[in-house]
């Protein structure tokens, strides 16, 4: 099937749904990539299953949504949550 044959099919499956929006092929792909960068997957790997030549492309072609944010706030917190300071000296410690 071509690109034209694609669009088609997916008007006519959007029409059938009851789905009034404009959505493409091409907004698919977006969709896809961004998930796969909510289940975990990296860029590098991402840019590959999409054909991508510079990871640049691939970056434009993911979302930052609100799961993104939460993930990535998790991560910063558990990482400064696992730091361990010892606060506690003495004067006789300084040099």
């Amino acid at each position: 099937m071509d690109r034209g044959g694609a669009q088609s099919a997916m008007k006519v499956t959007l029409n059938e749904c009851g789905i009034h929006r404009k959505i493409s092929i091409h907004s698919l792909r977006h969709s896809y990539a961004t998930h796969l960068v909510e289940q975990g997957l990296n860029l590098r790997a991402i840019q590959e299953l999409l054909g991508h030549a510079s990871p640049t492309t691939t970056v434009i072609y993911t979302r930052l949504t609100d799961k993104i944010h939460q993930d990535a706030a998790d991560v910063i917190n558990g990482l400064i949550n696992a730091l361990s300071f010892d606060l506690d000296f003495d004067a006789e410690d300084k040099p």
